[in-house]
């Protein structure tokens, strides 16, 4: 269980950090966490409108963010997980089964 647990944080920690990073970078232009109602960039350094936006257009010139990094903080999290669920590394976050220990302790104690 608590394997399983240091994989969900590394999974948050995989998603969060290049997420923020990509954030600062890029300023406005990555659209992390943001609804269909804002404003994206237009390919040209301007914005165009995506819905019914309620903040006023950014000040800031839009940068274009390449597709395979704003897909990153996706990408980093699967590869941990299908490190984890597909490879040998597999055991690592299998649990015992309740039983085989009290078995073992039996044989022992015998």
């Amino acid at each position: 269980m608590r394997n399983n647990l240091f994989l969900l944080l590394g999974v948050i920690i995989l998603y969060l950090a290049p997420a923020m990073v990509l954030k600062t970078t890029y300023g406005e232009s990555y659209s992390m966490w943001q609804d269909e109602n804002d404003w994206v960039p237009d390919g040209e350094g301007g914005w165009r409108q995506n819905g019914q936006p309620s903040d006023q257009m950014p000040l800031e010139p839009s940068v274009e963010v390449p597709i395979a990094i704003s897909y990153l903080p996706i990408f980093l999290p699967a590869l941990l997980l299908i490190l984890f669920l597909f490879t040998p590394l597999n055991k690592y976050i299998e649990s015992k089964p309740s039983g085989a220990g009290k078995e073992e302790n039996r044989n022992v104690k015998e």
